[in-house]
């Protein structure tokens, strides 16, 4: 079957017009679906099913469909630094990201990239964006496949110096810990 209409919408004015169009049959496919990690990102994907809404909080996910997400086990990595032009004294800075209306927490200061460095070759094998809090604390997840290696620490800032932790530091329990303040 053929329908001959076409819609265009110039300046607020609906025009019709003639042209040829087709009607086509629905059809099921099969779901399919695959899923690819690198560079310390992944990417799960589905074809042939409808959408779905995937809901996270911390490590739970609850998701519905045939293809589930691979489940990543994360560790933690709990920091402490302080961001010099915020710091107000006796271990505190200004909440920064509230005061600005950039979040509801009267606690968070700004956001920090964490960066994770192949102690041999230099080359970043995680990142990740976490909010740094008025005590000067932030916990970064981090895959489990990175337990056991050693790693140089980066932090950097928008408005600060990009600081290195001054040795590789191993990663051999979970939660690890390290304290720029204190280096």
């Amino acid at each position: 079957m053929k329908k001959n209409i076409l819609l265009l919408i110039l300046n607020s004015t609906l025009l019709i017009l003639h042209c040829n169009a087709q009607t086509v049959s629905p059809q099921v496919s099969p779901a399919c679906g695959g899923y690819f990690e690198g560079g310390g990102n992944s990417l799960s994907w589905t074809m042939g099913e409808p959408v779905t809404q995937t809901f996270q909080n911390g490590n739970l996910v609850l998701t519905q469909g045939f293809q589930q997400p691979y489940t990543i086990l994360l560790s933690a990595l709990n920091l402490k630094l302080f961001i010099e032009g915020y710091y107000m004294g006796g271990g505190l800075m200004q909440p920064v990201l509230f005061n600005t209306g950039l979040s509801l927490n009267d606690t968070d200061c700004d956001s920090v990239i964490v960066e994770l460095y192949d102690q041999f070759s230099n080359t970043i094998l995680f990142s990740n964006t976490v909010i740094l809090n008025t005590y000067g604390l932030a916990s970064v997840q981090y895959p489990n496949s990175l337990y056991g290696g050693s790693y140089f620490i980066v932090v950097r800032v928008r408005n600060a110096i990009e600081t290195w932790s001054k040795l590789p530091v191993t990663f051999n329990n979970a939660p690890v810990y390290f304290d720029f303040s204190s280096q």
